[in-house]
Formats: C-alpha cells, sequence, structure tokens
C-alpha cells in the first residue's frame, strides 16, 4: 500500500463549494493540488471563491497573507481529467451528489490514476461501496466526507466501504491529520455514515417541535446554539450521559421516546416550503426572510463566529504555511 510521505500532489474532481474548500485545504497544507472541473467558468468562480475563503481567514488571523498567497499559487486548475490525475497518488472527488454520476467518474479515474493510488469520496451520504464497485481497486476506494463549510470545519469523516481495505483507511487518517483535521473512523458503510444520522435526527424533531407549535424557529436554534451545541462543543452525548448518569438518561428516555417524532420521510414544514420554492438564504426566504444581499453577510456571519470558535478551541485548522507539516519532508520554512 502507498506510504504517507509519497502522497506530494492531490487531485480534486470537482470544482463546487465543497470541492474549492477541500481544494484549499490541501494547498494551505503545502501540497500541490490539481483542481479539475468540466467548464473553465466553474474554474474561475473556483478561485474566486478560495481567494474570499482566504481573505477571510486572514481577517480572522486564522491565516497569514503570505501563506494565503503561497496556497493559492499551489491550486492548478484544469478541465481535462487525465491532466489532473496524472501521477496523483490521492484523489478527492466532489461532483454533485448522483450515483450513477459518481460512478462514472470513478470508472474513469480508475483507468488514469497510477495503479497504487487511493480514490476518495465526498458523498454525503450515498454508498461507498456502490461507488467502489465501478473500479478495478474497490479496495483503494474510501469515504472522505467534509462538512461545510471545507476550509473551516475541523472533522472529517473517514469511511470504509465494504471491500476497503485497512491500510487504505489508515492512509487517509493520516493524511487528514496532515492537513489539520480531525478524522472520524466510519467502520460500515450506511446511509448518512456518521454526521448525517446524527444532523438529521436532530433535524427531524426539530422540524417536529416546530409543526407541532412547542417553539418557534427562533427558540429551536437558540436552544441549539447557546445550550446543546455549547454544551457539545466540550463533551460528546454518549460521555454526557456518563457524567450526567446513566439512570436519569434511561428514565428520560423511557417516557420522551414515545413522544418524539417518528416521521420516515420529510415532514410537511420542509416538504412545503421546498415546494413553494423557499429553499434558503439564497432564494429570499426559507425558515427566516432573507432580503436582497443578506445571504452573503449571513454566511459570513456564520463564517465569523466559526473563526472565533476555532481559536477558542484551539482545533487543528492551521493558522499559517509553518504550521503545517511539509508533504516533500523539508523541515519548515525550509
Amino acid at each position: 500500500m502507498l506510504r504517507i510521505d509519497e502522497i506530494r500532489s492531490v487531485a480534486v474532481i470537482g470544482a463546487g463549494v465543497m470541492g474549492s474548500g477541500i481544494a484549499q485545504t490541501f494547498a494551505q497544507a503545502g501540497y500541490a493540488v490539481r483542481l479539475q472541473a468540466r467548464h473553465e467558468g466553474t474554474l474561475r468562480a473556483a478561485r474566486d471563491r478560495i481567494a474570499r475563503s482566504q481573505d477571510a481567514m486572514v481577517r480572522g488571523d486564522l491565516l497569514s497573507e503570505e501563506a494565503a498567497r503561497d496556497a493559492l499559487a499551489r491550486i492548478h486548475p484544469t478541465t481535462i481529467l487525465e491532466e489532473a490525475t496524472r501521477e496523483c497518488h490521492f484523489v478527492s472527488e466532489s461532483v454533485p451528489e448522483d450515483l450513477e454520476l459518481k460512478r462514472q467518474v470513478f470508472a474513469a479515474l480508475d483507468r488514469q490514476v497510477p495503479p497504487g493510488a487511493v480514490l476518495s469520496t465526498d458523498t454525503s451520504g450515498l454508498s461507498i461501496s456502490a461507488i467502489a464497485s465501478a473500479t478495478s481497486r474497490p479496495e483503494r476506494v474510501v469515504g472522505f466526507h467534509w462538512m461545510n463549510p471545507p476550509h473551516l470545519m475541523p472533522t472529517v469523516e473517514v469511511i470504509r466501504g465494504a471491500q476497503t481495505a485497512d491500510a487504505a483507511l489508515d492512509l487517509t487518517c493520516e493524511l487528514a491529520r496532515r492537513i489539520g483535521r480531525v478524522p472520524i473512523r466510519v467502520e460500515k458503510d450506511v446511509p448518512g455514515f456518521l454526521w448525517n444520522r446524527l444532523q438529521l435526527a436532530l433535524i427531524r424533531e426539530a422540524l417536529h417541535v416546530v409543526e407541532q407549535g412547542i417553539a418557534s424557529p427562533e427558540a429551536v436554534d437558540l436552544a441549539v446554539t447557546a445550550g446543546l451545541g455549547l454544551r457539545w462543543a466540550a463533551v460528546g452525548p454518549l460521555r454526557l450521559m456518563d457524567l450526567g448518569g446513566l439512570a436519569t438518561f434511561h428514565s428520560v428516555a423511557a417516557y420522551l421516546y414515545q413522544d418524539l417524532s417518528k416521521a420516515s420521510e420529510p415532514q410537511h414544514a420542509l416538504a412545503t416550503k421546498v415546494a413553494a420554492g423557499e429553499t434558503g438564504a439564497r432564494a429570499g426566504r426559507g425558515f427566516y426572510d432573507y432580503p436582497a444581499g443578506s445571504a452573503e453577510a449571513a454566511i459570513a456571519a456564520r463564517d465569523a463566529r466559526l473563526f472565533e470558535l476555532l481559536k477558542l478551541l484551539r482545533l487543528p485548522v492551521f493558522r499559517d504555511r509553518d504550521s503545517a507539516p511539509d508533504p516533500t519532508g523539508a523541515s519548515p520554512g525550509g
């Protein structure tokens, strides 16, 4: 199996919000990145997006101006898949969330990348095994799911497919650590993996609470941002039960589980908004109203809050190039 020090450059396939953020993160950690998309316009938009993200990180004291410039210079855009993957030993795919499209991309990657390369997918919940089956190397296909915004969120899921080799999983976890991310190993290929199973369980109950008139959207969000989210940043749910006492949580679960949402499809509160075109900030309305120009401001405010949390919690997002391990093996600054 490939050794971690053999990975000098990476290919990122897909240059949307996720692909551009993934490319930015690898480049800031010192890797040469080939960013591929089918259209030049997509690549120009990706470069602009990365530059804006870096400007915000510089203002937030998470990145130096010099490190930002150097990282941007390490990203080489191309519309040609063969050019992007030539001599690359790690590939990160982030094309749209369509299983057949991803299988087509992986079949093409399988024909073009070196035999020992590891192929990873940023799918949010599609089957790693189904994607891997389009290749002749399913043992080298791994889920590598990033959280949005990818240039800021420290955790990445590393998911085992049915035939993923231990060595491929270990390598991807080590690579995640080298680029300043916290790998979360998911040992079974199930829909939604770990992050989205936890997230959607909370979202399902949040929608239920709003539909039943128990609380407003504002109250639900405040309960998470000022309460649950703050506590969960310090301790996870299972450790929380240990610290609070399992008997207490058992007692609450005994009477509360039966009253929680049992929805098995998207609830009315969500479905009606989507049907009406009220699809969120960029559409001008979701559960909140967003006047013209305010969507970008809301995203910037979210990111600014993440900057402060990252600094407060001292999570391992690199502040500058000298903090990152050099993929070429050179010592920092040399």
